[in-house]
């Protein structure tokens, strides 16, 4: 099953913050009608934002998933993301490194120094933007099988 804003949306731009952006996740996922889920993955802004705390708040069995570029600046919100779930015992499956232009072991150490788990890593893959849209040449990139082989790790 997939749902997006977008379905209501029509593509166009949706300027929420604060308690908007919580209430229209909390409204999207209230008003779909979901089928028996394994899973429910919730794609979030980054950061300890309202909708984050929102999501913490009202899902009762919520693990996260958490996504970082290489870059030092943005681990530096998802450190304080780490921070907050461990602390708070919130469950975390781990953190994935996505969009690596070049191996380092930066994000990797920076995680296990907090107490979270480094799933690995997801190269950038210029060919991913060309199968946007058409899921036989998406399912022929780099992108594609390093992302199966982490699934199937979890």
């Amino acid at each position: 099953s997939y749902m997006s804003i977008v379905h209501y949306s029509a593509d166009e731009p949706v300027p929420l913050r604060g308690a908007d952006a919580s209430n229209a996740i909390v409204e999207l996922l209230a008003i779909t009608r979901w089928e028996k889920l394994d899973y429910l993955v919730i794609d979030m802004p980054p950061g300890i934002g309202d909708a984050t705390l929102d999501m913490i708040r009202l899902i009762p069995r919520i693990e996260f998933l958490v996504v970082t570029t290489p870059s030092r600046l943005a681990y530096e919100s998802v450190r304080k993301l780490l921070v907050l779930l461990n602390d708070q015992r919130i469950p975390t499956i781990g953190v994935v490194e996505n969009m690596a232009m070049e191996h380092t072991a930066y994000i990797e150490t920076e995680t296990k120094k907090v107490g979270s788990k480094y799933l690995g890593v997801l190269d950038y893959d210029a060919s991913v933007e060309a199968a946007i849209g058409d899921p036989e040449a998406l399912e022929k990139t780099k992108f594609y099988k390093q992302v199966a082989k982490l699934g199937k790790s979890l």
